[in-house]
């Protein structure tokens, strides 16, 4: 297993819940991180003091990632600050329900833009300074990829089309770079959320994840050396 202890990572949406987990888990790894933001500044900046009380170092860094130049400059910009670069989460997401005949243009750029687009770009930029630390992405994906949701049809197509650029870039990034993606399934509804007993009661386990249950898989996927290309299901057996 890689011993992350003082490397550096980058976390897309990491001001705000399954991002912030994850960039957490990094810190008490002992990880420094970049927390990633878009309007999340407060939970970006705490999750910085958190890290600093643990005299980690971290920093925040702010960028809409819909706009291309700003997605593109991130990996730079975390590089310079952190003084390299060794793993890329791409967690940033938008989600949102909305019946396939209403799903206007404006939203379907959105959901493809911070679904798929900014990821695709987020990896190129960062591929330079991951392939010269011999480094690692990791993919925030969904159950819904392969099985979808009625009234998330532009969700679900994001996450698709990031589930198979994971594992594009798995099989073209390699030796230097390994690429891998985790699936959460029901780990933080949407505060709209108004079947959640209903949905509970299919999974298997018949309880709910956590974001923490996030967090540790795209760790186990980041420390273990001979993965390359594993989608991880952190869904409860959900997709059963």
């Amino acid at each position: 297993m890689i011993d992350v202890t003082g490397k550096r990572a980058l976390v897309t949406g990491a001001g705000i819940r399954v991002g912030r987990a994850i960039a957490d888990a990094l810190v008490d790894a002992g990880v420094q991180v970049a927390f990633h933001y878009n309007r999340s500044a407060e939970g970006a900046e705490a999750g910085v003091a958190r890290a600093h009380a643990r005299a980690i170092q971290a920093i925040a860094l702010q960028a809409n990632l819909l706009d291309d130049e700003q997605a593109r400059a991130l990996p730079g910009r975390a590089h310079q600050e952190l003084g390299g670069l060794d793993l890329l989460v791409n967690s940033a997401a938008l989600f949102e329900r909305t019946p396939f005949e209403q799903i206007a243009t404006r939203d379907l750029d959105r959901l493809l833009g911070l679904g798929f687009r900014a990821p695709f770009l987020l990896c190129q930029a960062a591929a330079p300074f991951l392939r010269a630390s011999r480094g690692s992405i990791v993919n925030l994906l969904d159950i819904a990829s392969e099985r979808p949701w009625v009234g998330y049809a532009h969700y679900c197509a994001a996450k698709a089309a990031c589930r198979m650029l994971t594992l594009s870039l798995a099989k073209e990034l390699a030796p230097e770079i390994r690429v891998n993606g985790v699936e959460p399934g029901m780990v933080l509804p949407p505060e709209n959320e108004t079947e959640h007993d209903q949905r509970v009661a299919r999974i298997p386990l018949r309880r709910q994840g956590s974001p923490s249950d996030v967090a540790e898989a795209v760790l186990f996927l980041w420390r273990n050396a001979y993965l390359n290309g594993a989608i991880l299901p952190v869904d409860g057996g959900a997709r059963l």
